[in-house]
């Protein structure tokens, strides 16, 4: 089983918040069609997730229904979940 992160970068920002990655709504179809789109620039980013390189946070929204939407970083959500990644660095943004 892949070791996530447990930490918030060190740099700290009381904004940002680890989020487990289940909560973040990225629909099927979006998926395919980001990987259709964009495949390499995934693998890129999803080797960078595995090798534990700091990432750009991704910035999310809270869902009426619970989890989270995004609102910046799609590639980044998705190449974390194919990392074996359980958790996100992400500011959060509404309320």
């Amino acid at each position: 089983m892949r070791k996530h992160r447990d930490r918030v970068s060190s740099d700290h920002d009381e904004n940002v918040s680890l989020i487990a990655l289940a909560e973040v709504n990225v629909p099927e179809h979006v998926i395919a069609r980001i990987m259709r789109k964009d495949h390499a620039q995934i693998n890129r980013m999803r080797a960078d997730y595995e090798s534990g390189r700091e990432m750009v946070r991704v910035i999310l929204r809270p869902r009426c229904g619970g989890g989270y939407e995004i609102e910046d970083g799609r590639h980044r959500v998705i190449a974390a979940k194919l990392a074996g990644e359980a958790h996100i660095e992400a500011l959060i943004v509404g309320s």
